[in-house]
């Protein structure tokens, strides 16, 4: 070949043909390293879901006062670490503490009120049984007196009625004694004018005389057995009214008897008060004792505590404020009690189940990875549960993917640093295969 002037050129072109391969070559590799990491991520995102809609949840527990009372002491300082228990502030106690000894004075005014009711009890039953037994007895014994009087007034009518009739029989002898006397009489003087003109022997008339003696005895015997017949009639009738009065007088006891038993029965409605008198004093006893309780717990409100162990945020209170009940005083924020709540798209949640494992990666701190795993998924989209949720009043609609709320709890361990707090951005991924 014949050479134009150039004595170099045979050597580049052998250069050039050098380097053309080696290009290939690097471009080839480049190309095979680039389709390899392309399915590295395939192979990659296939099982692995993740999302930067993510955020660090806490719990979170308000501190409030449960009294009215003056701030006098403060303990803790906003980012300051807490334990359960430990004094956050405290209220001044005295009007607390004085209406806990006014509750106490209470409840011993009250314990005693139900030992007196309670003694008076067994005391009025003793004695209202006793006067209701007492009573009875004496009715009882009244009316045992009333049938006495009624059965000897009964045997005083039956004398009088015999008494009576004695008399009868007694004028009824006399009027035949009487007759008797008369004929006797009659007799007696007829035989002595026969005597005087002798027709008739003197013993004739002696018999007459003697007649009519013993017609006039019979006579006097009558008219005495009637006086003692009168007498004792009179004897009887004096006894009738006795007897009469006596039954009034032993009727009119059993009435007092029956009254004094009514009121003894009467008496015993006095247990059934005693009783509801103690039943009251122990129900004023039990709100007495109810009444220390809430004082004391008066007491101990006024030194608020830690309800658990985090971190304090957002102190408002104060020495010197005057708090009111309910009055948000700061938050204790826990620290090992945290999780992660991504909001997932649906289409991204087919294959996610609770237990899946997980990788946390905060904003905050780029190098740190944590380890997670899902605990559960909402029951419904984070839209569904907004204030306002969306409605197609106007018939058209565009669709667009919602997001579905998934919470994913550290693993123990993971957290101990105390790096994520609530309102943290974070980047889950979610191993589903």
């Amino acid at each position: 070949m014949a050479d134009f002037g150039l004595p170099g050129l045979p050597t580049r072109l052998r250069q050039r043909g050098w380097r053309r391969p080696a290009a290939l070559v690097v471009g080839g590799v480049a190309l095979l390293a680039a389709a390899g990491y392309g399915v590295h991520l395939w192979r990659y995102w296939a099982r692995h879901v993740s999302t930067d809609a993510a955020f660090v949840e806490a719990r979170v527990s308000p501190v409030s006062a449960k009294i009215r009372g003056t701030v006098v002491e403060v303990l803790v300082e906003d980012n300051r670490p807490v334990k359960q228990g430990d004094v956050l502030a405290r209220l001044d106690p005295r009007d607390h503490q004085v209406k806990l000894e006014q509750t106490r004075a209470a409840v011993a005014t009250a314990r005693s009120r139900v030992r007196g009711a309670a003694s008076g009890v067994p005391l009025a039953d003793e004695s209202t049984r006793s006067q209701v037994e007492q009573a009875g007895a004496a009715v009882e014994t009244a009316r045992l007196g009333v049938d006495m009087a009624r059965r000897a007034l009964a045997e005083r009518a039956g004398n009088l009625r015999a008494k009576q009739a004695a008399v009868e029989a007694a004028r009824s002898e006399i009027e035949a004694r009487d007759a008797g006397f008369e004929r006797a009489q009659l007799d007696r003087g007829r035989m002595g004018e026969l005597v005087r003109r002798e027709i008739v022997a003197q013993q004739d008339f002696d018999h007459a005389d003697a007649a009519f003696k013993t017609a006039r005895a019979a006579l006097e015997s009558a008219r005495q057995k009637l006086d003692m017949a009168l007498g004792e009639l009179a004897q009887a009738q004096a006894e009738i009214e006795s007897r009469t009065i006596a039954v009034a007088q032993a009727q009119r006891r059993l009435e007092e008897a029956e009254a004094a038993l009514a009121t003894a029965r009467s008496r015993r409605r006095e247990v059934t008060i005693r009783e509801a008198d103690a039943g009251m004093a122990e129900a004023q006893l039990t709100e007495a004792l109810a009444n220390v309780r809430e004082a004391d717990l008066g007491v101990e409100y006024t030194t608020i505590r830690a309800p658990m162990a985090g971190r304090v945020t957002k102190k408002t209170v104060e020495v010197g404020q005057v708090v009111q009940p309910g009055q948000p005083l700061l938050a204790i924020v826990s620290l090992d009690d945290v999780w992660i709540v991504a909001n997932y798209k649906e289409t991204q949640l087919t294959d996610v189940r609770p237990g899946q494992p997980a990788t946390i990666r905060v904003d905050t701190y780029p190098g740190i990875v944590l380890r997670a795993r899902v605990d559960s998924i909402q029951s419904g989209t984070g839209s569904r549960f907004t204030l306002l949720p969306p409605e197609n009043a106007s018939g058209n609609f565009v669709k667009v993917v919602q997001r579905i709320p998934v919470k994913l709890v550290l693993e123990p361990g993971e957290n101990g640093r105390g790096l994520l707090v609530p309102g943290m951005s974070v980047i889950p991924t979610i191993e589903v295969r």
